[in-house]
Parts: structure tokens; C-alpha cells; sequence
């Protein structure tokens, strides 16, 4: 009993500590496989994982907080490219 306490306890704290960040993959969004994600695709694969998220039960932590297409967007062309969604991934996973 001892060792499952123990291990809870690693695993919360890990996931406190931003190591239990589970994202969803660049594919996730692009949707149509252009390798490029469009606004509209970001916003329908952040509403699907909300609702996928709400109807298991799960807590919508920081949802406020997730930050918009246009701070994600850094070059400013209208799409986020693998490279700019996976700053913004490394970002998460460092909060």
C-alpha cells in the first residue's frame, strides 16, 4: 500500500509540475493535412477536445487562459506551421 501512495504522489506532482501535460498532435487540428493549421481548424479542434474533456468529466483547467490563434500565429501569415505549434507545445509543457 505504501508504494501506490508513493506513486500517486510522484504522479501528482509531476503533472503539478508540468511533466503530465497531455496535448493533442499537429494532425489533431490539421484536419485536411496541409501541414498547416488554419484558424478555423484551431478553433474546431480546441471546441472537439473541450467537449470531448467535459463529457469524461474533466476539469477545463486554464481554458480561459489557452492563448488565442493570433499569439500562436508568431510570423503573422494566417497559419500555424508544425515549428510555431511546437513552440507553443514546449511553452505548455514548461507551466
Amino acid at each position: 500500500m505504501k508504494y501506490v501512495w508513493t506513486s500517486l504522489l510522484l504522479v501528482s506532482g509531476l503533472m503539478a509540475a508540468g511533466q503530465g501535460f497531455n496535448a493533442p498532435s499537429f494532425s489533431y487540428f490539421d484536419t485536411n493535412g496541409d501541414g498547416k493549421i488554419t484558424k478555423v481548424e484551431h478553433e474546431e479542434g480546441r471546441q472537439k477536445r473541450h467537449q470531448k474533456m467535459a463529457d469524461e468529466g474533466k476539469m477545463l483547467r486554464n481554458a480561459a487562459n489557452a492563448p488565442s490563434f493570433e499569439e500562436m500565429d508568431t510570423n503573422g501569415d494566417g497559419f500555424l506551421s508544425k515549428e510555431e505549434f511546437a513552440a507553443h507545445q514546449q511553452e505548455m509543457r514548461g507551466k
